[in-house]
C-alpha cells in the first residue's frame, strides 16, 4: 500500500485505517455529499461514518461494503493508498485482512479493479465451524467462488449448497448470504465480487 499523506490522519493509527479514512472523505467530497447524505445512502449511522472518517476503531467488512457500494467503489477503492498503476502485482502474503473468524479463519481482500468495470478478488480460509454471514450487498452485485480445498457450504437467502474442492459457483450477492465450513478440515476458496456500473443519483 502506498504511503498515505492525509494531513488529518493520526500517525498512530494503522496504515489501513488512515487510508480508509482519507479515501472515504475524498470520495464523499467528490460526490458533494454531506455525512447525512452518505448515511442515508449506505444505511449506516452518521456516528459510524464519523468514526470511519476519523480512522477510529476497525470497521467490519459489512460496514466497508455498505460505504463502498453507496459511493460506487470496490472495497479496494477504500483501502488502497494510491491509484493503481497500469500493471499491479500483489506479492504472496499481501492483501488486506478484513475478516478474522472466531475459530481462526480469515478473509483477505487481494486486489480490485476500478470503475467502470469493478471487481474484487478475495482469498478465504474457513476453519472448521467458521462462518462468515453477510447482509445483502447492493442491487445487481454478483459473486463467483472456486473452492481449492475442503468443502464450502454456501447459504444464499436460505438456500444451502455444498461446494466441494475443485468446484465453482456463482450467486446473487444482493441477497443475504453466508459462507460456512461445516466439515472437519479447513475450507479454502477464492471469491470474486462483481459490482455493476453505477450512475450517480445526485
Amino acid at each position: 500500500m502506498a504511503q498515505n499523506n492525509d494531513p488529518l490522519a493520526d500517525p498512530g493509527q494503522p496504515a489501513v485505517s488512515r487510508a480508509i479514512a482519507a479515501n472515504v472523505r475524498a470520495a464523499r467530497a467528490a460526490h458533494g455529499w454531506s455525512l447525512e447524505a452518505l448515511a442515508t445512502r449506505s444505511g449506516l449511522s452518521k456516528g459510524a461514518l464519523v468514526g470511519v472518517e476519523q480512522g477510529r476503531g476497525n470497521p467490519g467488512v459489512l460496514t466497508l461494503a455498505r460505504i463502498a457500494d453507496a459511493l460506487g467503489l470496490p472495497l479496494t477503492g477504500l483501502v488502497d493508498g494510491a491509484p493503481a498503476p497500469t500493471v499491479e502485482v500483489v506479492p504472496p502474503g499481501a492483501g488486506t485482512r478484513l475478516w478474522q473468524g472466531d475459530r481462526g479463519g480469515h478473509g483477505d481482500l487481494l486486489i480490485g479493479s476500478d470503475p467502470p468495470v469493478s471487481a474484487e478478488l478475495w482469498r478465504w480460509t474457513l476453519a472448521p465451524g467458521d462462518a462468515h454471514v453477510s447482509a445483502a450487498h447492493g442491487v445487481g452485485v454478483r459473486e463467483l467462488v472456486t473452492v481449492l480445498d475442503g468443502t464450502l457450504t454456501l447459504d444464499v437467502d436460505g438456500e444451502r449448497v455444498d461446494i466441494p474442492s475443485g468446484a465453482c459457483a456463482r450467486f446473487a450477492a444482493d441477497r443475504a448470504h453466508a459462507y460456512r465450513n461445516e466439515g472437519e478440515a479447513p475450507a479454502c476458496f477464492i471469491g470474486v465480487v462483481l459490482l455493476p456500473g453505477r450512475t450517480d443519483p445526485g
